[in-house]
This record gives structure tokens, sequence and C-alpha cells, in this order.
């Protein structure tokens, strides 16, 4: 590796910042299996859409999903593969791990 992360700025951090809300995560995990606009994840999480729509951006400004206009509405998906594989890794790793606390 070329360097240590440690800065707030740092892309790696703000990555993983992004995923570690669970609505963000819910959204991403929902986002591996296609496609979806704003309603779908309002009546996914029961949330508000100005809260749907808050942690989309949050998740647009972190490059891990990006919106299509599609006629009046928007449909959002992942950027490229590489997010459904690190989201589905970590939580691999995470039920692999979670009867194992000491490592």
């Amino acid at each position: 590796m070329d360097s240590v992360v440690h800065q707030d700025g740092d892309p790696v951090i703000r990555l993983f910042t992004a995923l570690a809300h669970p609505m963000r995560a819910s959204i991403v995990h929902r986002l591996i299996s296609g496609p979806a606009d704003v309603g779908a994840f309002v009546e996914l999480l029961r949330s508000s859409q100005p809260l749907v729509s808050h942690h989309l951006r949050i998740l647009r400004d972190a490059h891990l999903v990006e919106g299509i206009r599609n006629g009046r509405r928007i449909e959002y998906q992942l950027v490229d593969e590489h997010v459904a594989h690190i989201f589905l890794d970590a939580y691999t790793h995470t039920k692999e791990h979670s009867h194992d606390c000491d490592h």
C-alpha cells in the first residue's frame, strides 16, 4: 500500500462512513437487486421521502449510487459492481464471524 488512511476526507473513509448508517446500508443492499426510485425506498424503509432523499444524496456524494432520469422519475442504481462486492463481502464477513467475537 502506498499510504496510510488517516484523514476524514480520504475516499475510503467517506465510503465506509456512507455505508455505516443502517438506512444507507439498506438502500445499497436493495440496489444490489436492481434500480429503484425514491418511492420504493420510502415503502421499504417506512420512512419519509425527505429523509430517504437525504440518505440518497449522501450515497451519491460518496460515489456509491447514481440517479438516472426516467421521464419524470429518477431511478437510483449502484455506480458499479464494486459497490455490491464491498457491501456483500462485509455482510458475509459479519455473518461468518457473528458467532465468534474473539477475532
